[in-house]
């Protein structure tokens, strides 16, 4: 009998650190990595992360149970428009990403009905260690978890049971809510940083 695929899209730091969780105890399935680029999809590779990668987009989606892609919200939309029919009847799409509402919004109308979409998002400090590829990255790390309203209850059962396979732990949150506070913690700052720089860089003295 074949062992269940689960593919992970993206190989940088957090999809390598997934990979290599879910591999910290005897692995039941086949994890298959695919990155566009090709010098990340061969670290991965070499780092163990994955088992084995393809360079095509599709055939790395093909009879994939699972499908993680730690990509940027932004490239979600034409990523699910591209592997929208190579998802096999009762696949789950799982998203890492750090805005939810957006990646949710994407999944609308690209998701078949016989598939299943859940974001996650989580929260690294890089305390106590660099942010670096490694195995216990996500150990103890909170993993925010969200979806549409008519997900399946076992799809978002397979999101949290993933979550606890790397180490984390799993917290269903509103999306709206998680991307309001969010925006307070991350995105605030570095407005109000840019903002500083811009008078900095208006006064007199600047060219001194």
């Amino acid at each position: 009998m074949a062992k269940p695929i689960i593919t992970i899209i993206g190989l940088g730091l957090t999809g390598a650190s997934m990979g290599l969780a879910l591999q910290r105890e005897d692995a039941e399935f086949e994890i298959v990595g695919h990155d566009k680029a090709s010098d990340a999809a061969q670290a991965a590779r070499k780092q163990g992360a994955v088992q084995r990668t393809e360079w095509n987009l599709h055939s790395a989606c093909d009879n994939a149970d699972l499908i993680v892609a730690t990509i940027p919200v932004s490239e979600l939309p034409e990523l699910l428009e591209h592997i929208g029919e190579d998802l096999k009847p009762g696949c789950l799409v799982f998203a890492v990403v750090s805005l939810m509402e957006p990646a949710i919004r994407a999944a609308e109308g690209r998701i078949p009905d016989h598939a299943h979409f859940v974001v996650g998002h989580p929260v690294l400090s890089g305390i106590g260690g660099a942010l670096t590829v490694r195995a216990d990255l996500f150990d103890d790390v909170v993993v925010s978890l969200a979806s549409g309203v008519d997900t399946d209850s076992s799809a978002i059962q397979l999101a949290s049971d993933f979550v606890a396979r790397i180490g984390a732990t799993p917290l269903y949150v509103d999306a709206q809510e998680h991307d309001g506070i969010m925006s307070e913690v991350e995105q605030l700052p570095q407005v109000m940083a840019a903002a500083l720089m811009r008078v900095s860089a208006m006064s007199p003295g600047w060219r001194e």
